[in-house]
């Protein structure tokens, strides 16, 4: 994986020592003293004197060798039983050389989980069946059939295997105790990847749980190297200066670890950023968000019409829910509220009524039971929702009316949470981005928890949203909007 490099003083304001070639063991402590280049009397001992390059090795082979034991299994069971004929069996020993030639047996660099590697197998099997249906006109006696329908096993068989294979990628953290210990909490969450160690620029009452820690970076091949790690990660804030940077490469490249500098960036998607070389300097531009052009007009033009159609034929079904809530509480169908929309505009933002008609007036006697944090106001178990309007929660149906101010243009089909005036009010500065961007029936953060997270998680899904939108982000979220809706999860 090409590394990214941070941008920032290249003059080094602490004392940092050069980067030096591995030696081939660590020391073990010998008291509670964390000393330079001692594992933390804390921590586990390394887990594998073996190096990463030689776990690539062992990783890639073994996974050649299962694909060939599939490849071979299906080719003579396909030729025994007729389905296939012999030399399209025969033929289909070449699947692990096509995916050799794909790069798909080299280690995983970071960011490539098992996800990736499933898409690529799958990529690569469709691929080849194009090759061989576009061949089929120029030999007439290719069996197309049974030859797509190996390759499409094949394809499921090696994607199953690496669904189950090779794991996370391993990883060494190196930067200010601080820095490391919150990327760490990154990575836990997202799940990834696994941190085999860390490497602190000093030492530090920081808690890491059971990660082997170390201080200093001098070591920094042989600490790769003793957990065999796929990849060191070199955090901001770690002020080494550029020919340290260049000599821990060559040392982590002699290992076989990838080396990888942070730039410091948030919920950047790698589609805004590019890499770019002037003056000596090395720096990686970042887009900026896509907030006007031709894509946001294409945006607005077809969710107005996708929630003209919704409306009209939805009609009907709304007509029957807003009897239904006059029915089973005194007090209008709709509830109408003052949100704020893009730039700060309000708007009357329009809902099923799921609450009791006094729901506003005691809202402050319940204002010490929220369940949540932040500027929200949320209860799990709010007193003032009737029976009807929970299971109108519980199914978003309440929500459906929205689709006229997506129809007015007050509000988009996917977008930020809309916000009241009184919390728009306690905004700072991460929330208020937001505000740049019309609010949405649905977005980031409903599809991800909605209720579930806590107020910086909302803040920060939305904001993501804002600064990498795209329309595939739009059409995945619609999509994954379907799934929340099923799974109730959120819905309070």
């Amino acid at each position: 994986m090409t590394a990214q490099v941070s941008v920032g003083d290249v003059t080094p304001r602490t004392a940092v020592p050069d980067v030096v070639v591995p030696t081939p063991r660590l020391p073990r402590p010998r008291g509670p003293r964390l000393e330079e280049g001692a594992p933390s009397p804390t921590g586990p001992p390394p887990s594998s004197g073996r190096s990463a390059r030689s776990r690539a090795v062992r990783v890639g082979r073994r996974a050649m060798a299962v694909d060939w034991t599939i490849a071979l299994v299906l080719g003579t069971a396909g030729a025994a039983s007729g389905v296939v004929p012999p030399a399209a069996a025969a033929g289909a020993l070449a699947w692990p050389l096509v995916l050799l030639a794909s790069g798909l047996y080299r280690r995983q660099g970071l960011g490539e989980g098992r996800a990736w590697q499933v898409r690529r197998v799958v990529g690569t099997g469709v691929r080849l069946s194009v090759v061989v249906l576009a061949a089929a006109p120029l030999v007439p006696s290719l069996d197309v059939v049974p030859l797509v329908g190996l390759v499409a096993v094949l394809s499921a068989a090696s994607a199953l295997h690496d669904l189950v294979g090779p794991g996370r990628p391993r990883l060494v953290l190196a930067g200010h105790p601080r820095d490391v210990a919150e990327a760490l909490r990154e990575l836990e969450a997202a799940d990834n990847h696994r941190v085999v160690a860390a490497c602190l620029t000093r030492p530090s009452k920081v808690d890491l749980g059971e990660v082997p820690t170390y201080v200093g970076l001098r070591d920094a091949a042989s600490i790769a190297e003793e957990h065999a790690a796929d990849a060191f990660v070199v955090l901001p804030g770690s002020r080494l200066a550029p020919a340290q940077v260049r000599r821990m490469h060559w040392a982590l490249a002699a290992v076989g670890t990838e080396l990888c500098v942070s730039t410091g960036l948030l919920d950047v998607t790698p589609d805004r950023t590019r890499f770019l070389t002037t003056g000596g300097l090395h720096l990686v531009h970042v887009a900026p968000a896509a907030l006007r052009g031709p894509r946001r007009w294409v945006k607005e033009v077809v969710e107005r019409c996708a929630a003209t159609v919704g409306l009209a034929l939805a009609l009907p079904a709304l007509l029957a829910v807003g009897a239904a809530v006059r029915l089973q509480s005194p007090g209008p169908a709709l509830y109408r509220q003052v949100r704020v929309g893009r730039d700060g505009q309000v708007f009357t933002m329009y809902k099923f009524r799921s609450m009791t008609v006094s729901a506003e007036h005691e809202r402050t006697s319940l204002a010490c039971a929220n369940d949540v944090d932040g500027v929200l106001f949320k209860m799990y178990e709010d007193p003032r929702v009737t029976s009807l309007g929970r299971w109108l929660r519980r199914w978003s149906i309440d929500e459906l009316p929205q689709l006229w101010n997506v129809v007015r243009g007050d509000m988009s089909l996917v977008g930020p949470r809309p916000a009241l005036p009184e919390e728009v009010a306690r905004y700072d500065v991460d929330p208020t981005r937001r505000l740049v961007v019309k609010p949405g029936l649905t977005g980031l953060w409903q599809v991800s928890g909605r209720s579930d997270l806590s107020w910086a998680q909302a803040v920060r899904l939305d904001v993501r949203y804002v600064d990498n939108w795209s329309l595939r982000l739009d059409a995945q979220i619609l999509l994954r909007t379907v799934r929340a809706v099923l799974g109730h999860r959120g819905a309070y």
